[in-house]
């Protein structure tokens, strides 16, 4: 989610006690009578005072079925009237034992709230007109009552002719930069443009905005200017349907087949859980016989929405019958709307995949999982996912949208036009283009193949091919394609805008960064007028071309155009909906604000889902994993929309907490890829101590207990997470649930990746402020074997080359003396660090040294360590 305000630091307190509970039925039980006890005796430890407790509102509470532990999420409240933000979390086992509390309460609030007014001077009705004035949004009409509430415990206005759903609207305090609390109408608006869930507080004075959170969280394609690099176009298997129908089947990608690039659909039989859908993925009313034919049923309702209705009215779903046979034909080079049953029916099976697998793990009815009917009569229904297959309100994206418990959430799945190339001519530098569609002008796939003669640019200024100007030679253009390259004073529009003048066809865009990088183009406005189309080209692809064509040799290509489709890419959509599942754990279902803060890492959480859902029997930790790959038109091995590639190799992916808050590292899903990153490592990690269990609904291997830490990981952690929060919260699901079993393990994996026990977060509402650290306790070391404590060693590349980087989270009194032995012990080369350095990582200059099997030694002053390595020139 995305904020545009920053909170008052106030970091969370741990505390081992329970608030007061009014207004619960559950207050009376044992446990929440005890922790209550157990405040009044320790607020004042923690720098409480008993007016800040005295009277919390509980946002739910729930109990985990089969290990009994109790999840209860509060509120700070004034006089009645709750502040948003001031949230806290506590968790009792079976008897009635705080394991586990954080809060954000405000202390002293009284002295905030001295000169905060407590009655409203906006009504209802005229703070949902502000709020819709600040969200730059038509003003609201004819907005009538459905669900009836003080303004302290909230009311329900229909839809006011401006929003998707039915707008809420709540009296509460919200706390100024400056710390005081000022009375606010929290307003949740979700527009008719279904880019947004707007949850905004506006001053219940003035109708100024005070705060706002976006409860969509997006894959915005301008991202990949920094990270994207594209490979050959890939080819995929083609399906067509089974000879005869097969009842209550599906055609789709199985789980764990990532999109068409890494397997073929096939036809699922019964696949809906017997547990966790217990009448199938039709039904809605808990009874047996399914309610719908077509795709849609208690955990979602799939349809197409390529005219952008957002649901209003609903779109085309396709119809199995009554045998529920879904079995459609796919072929990528037809339009997407001549296959949209089976992406559809894909998007449909993979929504209800998510809702099974995730069920076993602990996302399931009483946590505030998405479902009609709760069969379990937990939790609230209403809230299968509306899933919008081929949505036209974009390209080149996905979303998905989480409201609080009880309210529909939203999955946009995009079209990703595309392009494939090749240089026809000269023969010296004929082959593969690889290149990717922009933003601006018709699409390749509109405009059909285009053929013909490449013309450099020429706008008369120091760097002509920058076509920053109108062109000089424009009759050499007229009827063929512009090659322009990037950067200059004007914006790619305008570039486009001026070979378009010139009478090109076509205009390539060559990046001027000597990488490897294939730059996307977005974001801009000037875009009016355009009518050709254009594509993005690598520096290297550039200069090639231009270098044939400033020696006189004419360079023709052909380019074509295809379009991805989102609701084939089961990463993508995996992801999209681990944004619903990171939402609704954190701070409880019935809070949808608790990761808007700028540490937070749901988009890590979100990769995470996809790769662990995409992750078949023989796969390996190191293998570099993508996010992506089929919908950017990069091939298996591709680097898809990240900064660098998925894997437990550092020399592949070496991102560590320090990386936070250092271009790119300033957008939500570059932070995000660090958590993911470290996720990841604690999947193979556990893998490797535990085995792969192919069945990933199961409860044992280390993959299946990788992913039940990370879930209940997101329950215990405070709302509002930074990185060392989700640490912890993980540290103590281990705890919990496996007796620290794991323990080492997990210290091991976050150490590695900069969040030791010497980390420092700083405030989670900042990404400048934190210090990574890469130390294991001393106290979790000492209880490890020598070999055990081997394996923190790492060096890489392995095989090395000229140079070899050597790592040891491991603190030193005295410089780490590292030494590069032979088998038979004879020193090759030997060095000091410090042992800071040494954390981070030290180079060694292997250029020298003859090939062969190596030891790297490390001597400190909490011990030896050694780790064999290859040389290899």
């Amino acid at each position: 989610m995305k904020t545009s305000f920053t909170p008052p630091n106030c970091r969370p307190l741990l505390v081992a006690a329970m608030l007061a509970l009014p207004g619960l039925a559950a207050a009376q039980s044992t446990p929440l009578r005890t922790a209550l006890q157990q405040l009044s005796s320790r607020s004042t430890k923690f720098g409480l005072s008993a007016a800040d407790v005295a009277d919390p509102a509980v946002t739910s509470s729930y109990t985990d079925e089969g290990s009994a532990i109790t999840h209860v999420y509060l509120r700070q409240r004034y006089q009645g009237i709750e502040i948003y933000g001031a949230e806290a979390d506590m968790h009792l086992d079976r008897n009635e034992k705080v394991v586990s509390m954080n809060t954000a309460f405000l202390p002293n609030v009284n002295s905030l709230a001295r000169a905060a007014a407590t009655v409203p001077s906006l009504t209802p009705v005229q703070a949902v007109a502000a709020a819709a004035r600040a969200l730059n949004l038509a003003a609201p009409g004819n907005l009538t009552i459905t669900k009836a509430g003080a303004p302290a415990a909230g009311m329900v206005f229909n839809e006011g002719g401006i929003s998707l759903d039915p707008i809420s609207v709540k009296l509460m305090y919200q706390a100024r930069p400056s710390g005081e609390l000022v009375l606010v109408w929290d307003v949740t608006i979700a527009p008719k443009s279904g880019d947004h869930y707007w949850n905004a507080r506006v001053d219940a004075a003035t109708g100024q905005l005070v705060d706002k959170t976006d409860l969509t969280n997006s894959e915005p394609v301008g991202f990949m200017e920094l990270t994207q690099r594209a490979l050959a176009t890939p080819t995929w298997p083609e399906t067509q349907p089974s000879a005869a129908a097969t009842p209550n089947s599906y055609n789709a990608y199985p789980l764990t087949v990532e999109s068409p690039l890494y397997g073929a659909r096939q036809l699922q039989v019964n696949p809906a859980d017997p547990t966790y859908s217990p009448f199938g993925w039709h039904d809605t009313n808990g009874a047996a016989g399914p309610e719908f034919t077509i795709t849609r049923g208690n955990n979602v309702h799939a349809y197409e929405d390529r005219a952008a209705r957002n649901g209003n009215p609903l779109g085309y779903s396709p119809d199995g019958g009554p045998d529920l046979s879904f079995d459609f034909p796919f072929n990528q080079t037809d339009a997407p709307q001549v296959y949209q049953d089976a992406a559809i029916t894909n998007l449909f099976v993979w929504n209800n995949l998510m809702h099974d697998v995730m069920a076993y793990k602990g996302f399931n009815e009483v946590s505030g999982n998405f479902q009609v009917t709760n069969y379990s009569g937990t939790g609230l229904g209403n809230d299968d996912v509306r899933a919008e297959a081929q949505d036209g309100g974009g390209t080149n994206n996905a979303n998905f949208s989480t409201p609080v418990d009880g309210q529909r959430p939203r999955m946009q799945m995009y079209l990703w036009p595309g392009g494939t190339g090749s240089i026809v001519s000269p023969a010296t530098i004929a082959g593969s283009l690889p290149m990717r569609g922009t933003a601006y002008g018709r699409t390749l796939t509109a405009a059909g193949p285009i053929s013909g003669r490449v013309v450099l640019a020429n706008d008369g200024s120091a760097n002509p091919p920058r076509s920053c100007s109108p062109l000089l030679n424009a009759a050499d253009i007229n009827g063929n394609i512009a090659l322009v390259y990037r950067g200059g004073t004007c914006s790619t529009p305008a570039k486009i805008r001026n070979a378009q003048d010139a009478g090109a066809r076509l205009v390539i865009i060559a990046d001027s960064i000597p990488n490897t990088a294939i730059a996307n183009y977005g974001g801009a406005t000037d875009t009016v007028g355009l009518r050709i189309p254009s594509v993005a080209i690598s520096k290297a692809d550039g200069d090639k071309i231009r270098g044939a064509l400033t020696s006189g040799t004419a360079v023709t290509i052909s380019v074509s155009g295809i379009t991805r489709d989102g609701d084939f890419d089961n990463g993508v959509i995996a992801h999209e909906y681990g944004h619903g599942i990171s939402n609704r754990l954190t701070g409880g279902p019935a809070v949808a604000g608790c990761l808007g803060n700028a540490e937070q890492m749901g988009e890590g959480w979100s990769d995470f889902f996809g790769l662990w859902m995409t992750t078949k029997p023989g796969d390996q930790g190191f293998t570099p994993r993508g996010i992506g790959n089929y919908v950017t038109g990069a091939a298996t091995d591709g680097y898809g929309i990240r900064p660098q590639r998925y894997s437990t190799d550092f020399a592949v992916n070496n991102q560590t907490y320090a990386n936070i808050g250092v271009a790119p590292y300033t957008a939500v899903h570059a932070i995000g890829s660090v958590w993911a990153a470290t996720l990841w490592d604690l999947n193979w990690k556990l893998v490797e101590k535990y085995g792969y269990n192919r069945n990933l609904k199961a409860a044992t291997g280390g993959n299946n207990i990788a992913l039940k830490l990370v879930i209940d990981g997101l329950k215990l952690q405070v709302c509002r997470p930074g990185f060392l929060d989700g640490r912890d919260g993980i540290l103590k699901a281990d705890s919990i649930y496996n007796n620290k079993a794991n323990t080492y393990l997990i210290w091991q994996v976050f150490a590695r990746r900069g969040m030791g026990i010497d980390a420092v977060q700083g405030s989670s509402n900042v990404i400048t402020d934190q210090v990574a650290g890469y130390l294991i306790p001393t106290r979790v070391l000492a209880t490890q074997s020598q070999q055990q404590r081997d394996e923190l060693v790492e060096v890489y590349p392995n095989p090395a080359s000229s140079e070899l980087t050597v790592r040891l989270p491991v603190s030193s009194k005295t410089p780490v003396q590292i030494s590069l032995l032979t088998v038979l012990g004879k020193t090759v080369q030997t060095t000091a660090v410090p042992s800071g350095q040494l954390q981070q990582g030290a180079r060694l200059n292997t250029s020298d040294v003859a090939n062969g099997l190596y030891i790297v030694q490390l001597r400190s002053s909490a011990g030896t360590f050694t780790k064999r390595v290859v040389i290899q020139h």
